[in-house]
This record gives C-alpha cells, sequence and structure tokens, in this order.
C-alpha cells in the first residue's frame, strides 16, 4: 500500500523515480490535477517535487494544509512559490562545480544533524547544489541548513498540525535522472521520515520500461 503521494505534472524524473522497482510500492504519483483531499486520503505524506506546477499548487493550496491539519507530513523541495506556501523563495546562480573544486564542502555551512532526515548522513551527502533559497519563512518555522553568507536553504515547522519541510534541494529531481549517485542516502532516510519504512536495495530505472535495449 501506498504511504507517501508524489505530486506529478509530467516530469519524467519524477516518473521514473516513482515508478522505480525500489519506490513504486511507497510513493503514489498524483497528477496535479487530480490533486484532491480524497486521491491524497490515507497517505502518510505528500512530496512536492522539484519542477513542479506552482500555479496549479495554489490553486490546490487547501489540499495540502488539510494534509497537515490531520497530523500528516509535506515535503517540498526546489522553486516552492508563496502561491501555497507561507515563505519567499528567491532564485540564486546554482553551482553544480563545487564538487570539483573543493569536494568536501558543499554549498551549505550549517546543518542540524539531529534532525531525523539529516542524521547519520555525511556533509556531502546532506547536500549536492542548492536552487535559490528563502528570504522568509513561518514564524514558528526552525532552520535546518544554512549557506555561508546566511541564507536558508531548509527548514521545517509543526505549526499547522502536521510537519512542514521546505528545502532548496532537488533529491527527487536529481535521483530521477540519476547524474548524483549517492543520493539513495538523503532519499532513504527522507522517506523513512516521512512514512516510517526504509527501502532496500539498489536504485535502477528499468531501460527496457523506455524501450532501451539492455
Amino acid at each position: 500500500m501506498h504511504k507517501i503521494g508524489l505530486v506529478f505534472n509530467g516530469v519524467w524524473s519524477h516518473y521514473a523515480f516513482a515508478t522505480a522497482p525500489k519506490y513504486a510500492d511507497i510513493y503514489r504519483l498524483i497528477y496535479i490535477h487530480e490533486l484532491t483531499d480524497e486521491t491524497v486520503d490515507g497517505l502518510e505524506a505528500l512530496v512536492v517535487p522539484f519542477q513542479s506546477n506552482q500555479t496549479e499548487l495554489g490553486r490546490r493550496r487547501s489540499v495540502i494544509y488539510n494534509l497537515l491539519a490531520h497530523g500528516k507530513k509535506v515535503f517540498a523541495e526546489g522553486d516552492s512559490t508563496a502561491d501555497w506556501l507561507d515563505a519567499v523563495w528567491e532564485d540564486r546562480p546554482v553551482n553544480n562545480y563545487w564538487w570539483v573544486t573543493d569536494p568536501h564542502n558543499p554549498p551549505v555551512s550549517e546543518t542540524d544533524f539531529d534532525h531525523p532526515v539529516y542524521n547519520g548522513l555525511s556533509k556531502r551527502h546532506s547536500c549536492w547544489h542548492t536552487h535559490g533559497a528563502y528570504v522568509s519563512i513561518p514564524d514558528q518555522a526552525a532552520v535546518i541548513q544554512r549557506k555561508p553568507d546566511g541564507d536558508i536553504i531548509t527548514w521545517e515547522t509543526r505549526q499547522y498540525g502536521g510537519v512542514l519541510m521546505a528545502t532548496t534541494l532537488d533529491p527527487i529531481v536529481e535521483h530521477g535522472v540519476q547524474q548524483i549517485t549517492h543520493l539513495d542516502h538523503y532519499v532513504d532516510s527522507l522517506t523513512h521520515w516521512l512514512c516510517g519504512i526504509r527501502p532496500e536495495g539498489r536504485f535502477e530505472v528499468p531501460k527496457e520500461r523506455y524501450g532501451i535495449r539492455v
């Protein structure tokens, strides 16, 4: 039985991630235009990945906050906007080259490694690159990660009933496209925190499903 809903608007990496054998029994794709109280009923959590349709999310804001009001969890990554999130995100240059010039110092200077998602992760595994920064977050939110200049990368709040966690990292997208090979560490920890299940095995996207000969 699926435990986590993954908001989907046609992005290939979202689909590849959620349908991969390692995660397919845990995550359920929910098309953005079908995001309703009924389609999230029975789920423990909802994930809003980077490259989601922010305008449509704004129109379905009540679904997200109703889920939180019932004590569930919501994880939002990447470019979430104030259309539905009570926070302000601003674009920033993405540094994809730090791992070449200084591989032991990702673009985050502070991480709360006591948080369940980050507990047990190395500094390298807790950040790869960031998409923008939050310049305003809810009054009761706690900051989990910052950049050296003080920009907020990851935060969490319990003020809506459940737990809302937001980050400018993009683990679902990057895991789906398989460009960063160590993301099992982060995504498995995230999945366990969201629903209590820790996925096992190696993440693979079956090539034959996409017409690729093996």
